[in-house]
């Protein structure tokens, strides 16, 4: 538009200029030939304000447009703006509304979400994505009547949304109507089938309603879409353990505890798996790694009590030990070592006492009544141990800290004190303290996958995160030497 204003008088005075200058061509009438060019040049101008008319309302309606589509949430994209929104100062209104409500539900404050969404509502009745996400703030407050309901409406006013059809179907599912809610996830898989949560909720409707098989089967299909997922990981293996196929669930695991060593469902999915399998001391260790994390304490405490019922079933009336060797280990010994809090067992043995540092004198001094005795034999060595055991079950760890150290003064060689006076510490949040006896559990013990373990833990407390994931990565090799040992039947007292 802009070239067509200064083209055409160009192009009209070169013709005009031709004329004056031509010498064959008759001369018509000068000033009529000017008047008609002003009324064409006045004539295109009108034409050309039309257009530029027309485009600045085409502006507007695209800016309308693209407004209406900023005030969906980002999270569904995919869903349809109100049939009929709101305008001018209601429209204002009802999309701040619909901000507040997000803020909220991303915050967690779910009642303030609700009310924020409620206000939308109240002001734009078509609005599905406020009766989406008032469903799902309702679903994460318990109340699963009310997001089923709101999710309904949702579905009335959005047909396609997968989202909302998987959302109800958790909301159902956690009613009880497990049939129900496995139909509507079979509607969000059909609306989107790249989506691996889809297949997740489906799996876990499958083993709800006894249907193993094909709950194995989505979990596979899930894996397939995200090969990472610890989710996948971690239900597969229930569904497997259960169906009795016990290594096929240790492996996917010790898979999921690759992904995420961080959380605590792996350790206790393989400390399941352990006490299935008959071996409390490593499900111990397990368990203790979930309590030191500090994620799902509920289970692990499940877990704690079906392991202390194991091996106190397993232990004779009384446990000695001869008064001229070291301490028997968890697998030497004659009878496993009491469950007690979650200090962790060794399952491999430690070292003769010829091979053994003298670090007896390197202990710090501890707090001790001045009435305490020190340990004169190996058994009173073992039942200091015990005591620092039983102390750190009732959480006393500065007391467990000094039975662990009598213990450490009677037999320096003793790498299960080390690791458990190492274990207090770290719940004292003495870091360096907890480091140090954990490295010399180690050089006792070369093989002390635990120990390792723990290390870890205390070094990533610290800040050390190269440290803490080469401790990790030799607990992990460790283990899985061991799990080829543990697979074996055991022999029991």
């Amino acid at each position: 538009m802009v070239r067509l204003r200064y083209i055409l008088p160009v192009v009209v005075l070169l013709g005009f200029a031709g004329w004056v200058y031509s010498g064959d061509t008759p001369k018509p009438d000068l000033m009529g030939t000017v008047q008609n060019l002003q009324r064409t040049l006045l004539q295109l101008q009108k034409e050309i304000n039309d257009l530029q008319s027309s485009v600045k309302e085409l502006a507007k309606d695209a800016h309308r447009q693209m407004a209406a589509r900023v005030s969906a949430p980002p999270l569904l994209a995919a869903t349809a703006v109100s049939a009929t929104p709101p305008v001018g100062p209601d429209w204002q209104r009802a999309r701040d509304a619909f901000e507040r409500g997000r803020h909220s539900e991303e915050l967690k404050s779910y009642g303030l979400a609700i009310e924020a969404f409620t206000e939308t509502i109240q002001i734009d009745s078509k609005n599905d994505s406020a009766f989406l996400h008032r469903g799902y703030s309702h679903y994460y407050l318990g109340d699963y009547s009310s997001a089923i309901a709101d999710l309904t409406q949702s579905l009335v006013l959005q047909p396609s949304n997968s989202r909302a059809y998987a959302m109800r179907a958790s909301a159902l599912s956690s009613s009880g109507k497990a049939a129900e809610a496995l139909a509507d996830v079979e509607q969000a898989i059909q609306k989107d089938s790249r989506n691996p949560e889809n297949y997740l909720l489906r799996a876990n409707l499958h083993d709800q309603l006894g249907r193993g098989g094909e709950a194995l089967n989505d979990y596979a299909q899930a894996l397939q879409l995200a090969p990472d997922s610890e989710r996948a990981y971690l239900g597969r293996a229930a569904v497997l353990r259960t169906h009795g196929k016990v290594q096929e669930s240790l492996a996917d695991c010790y898979r999921a505890i690759q992904l995420n060593p961080a959380d605590t469902a792996g350790y206790l999915c393989r400390a399941q798996f352990y006490l299935s399998t008959g071996a409390a001391q490593p499900a111990l260790e397990d368990i203790n790694r979930a309590l030191l994390i500090g994620q799902n304490p509920a289970q692990a405490a499940t877990l704690l009590s079906v392991a202390q019922k194991m091996i106190e079933t397993k232990l004779p009336p009384t446990v000695t030990a001869p008064p001229t060797v070291t301490p028997p280990t968890a697998v030497a010994a004659p009878t496993a070592p009491p469950a007690t809090a979650p200090a962790v067992v060794s399952s491999l043995p430690r070292m003769p006492p010829s091979r053994s540092r003298a670090v007896a004198a390197s202990l710090k001094p501890q707090r001790a009544s001045p009435a305490a005795v020190a340990p004169r034999t190996a058994h009173d060595a073992e039942s200091s141990y015990r005591k620092g055991r039983d102390l750190a079950k009732q959480e006393h760890f500065g007391e467990a800290v000094q039975a662990f150290a009598q213990a450490i003064q009677i037999d320096p060689t003793h790498a299960l004190a080390f690791n458990a006076r190492g274990y207090a510490y770290l719940r004292l949040l003495q870091y360096r303290d907890a480091i140090d006896d954990f490295s010399q559990a180690i050089r006792l013990n070369p093989t002390y996958a635990n120990a390792y373990h723990n290390r870890s833990v205390a070094k990533r407390a610290l800040g050390d995160r190269v440290g803490a994931r080469e401790d990790l990565r030799r607990a992990t090799e460790l283990e899985n030497v061991a799990r080829i040992t543990l697979t074996e039947p055991t022999s029991r007292p």
